[in-house]
């Protein structure tokens, strides 16, 4: 038998605009904010989280960027946690996870867009910055 493992994705958006009226005349740095789904490759797995093997589905995981740019959970704690490819599902030939945003709002504009990706699932519990990980092909 074997426990789930978590890995925990973290990130802080912010991007780059026009000058605004403050002092000098470099483009401007805004944070981001924005809804965050990560969408698992797979729907369902066979678990061995007991004695007796467990059917267990996989659904989206919603985070936010809040104001301050930061990836955090939907109740405003720093980084957002993602099933980790194990031995408790497995482990899987391959998971991954789907990023998609919306919502995004920068520079006092609504409905901005950030590209989505998909990444590996880690092996174990680690941090990843999204801004690092491989991004393979959706």
């Amino acid at each position: 038998m074997a426990a789930f493992v978590y890995f925990t994705v973290a990130d802080t958006y912010q991007a780059i605009v026009s000058d605004g009226s403050d002092d000098g005349n470099e483009p401007d740095l805004k944070m981001i904010s924005g809804t965050v789904t990560f969408t698992p490759s797979v729907k369902e797995v066979l678990a061995t989280i007991s004695d007796i093997p467990t059917t267990v589905r996989l659904g989206p995981i919603i985070g936010r960027i809040e104001e301050d740019g930061v990836l955090k959970t939907l109740d405003s704690t720093p980084g957002v946690k993602l099933l980790a490819n194990t031995e408790a599902i497995g482990p899987l030939p391959e998971l991954t996870y789907r990023v998609d945003f919306t919502n995004v709002v920068y520079n006092r504009k609504t409905n901005q867009r950030i590209e989505p990706f998909r990444f590996a699932a880690a092996t174990s519990a680690v941090t990843l910055r999204l801004s690092s990980v491989e991004r393979l092909p959706l």
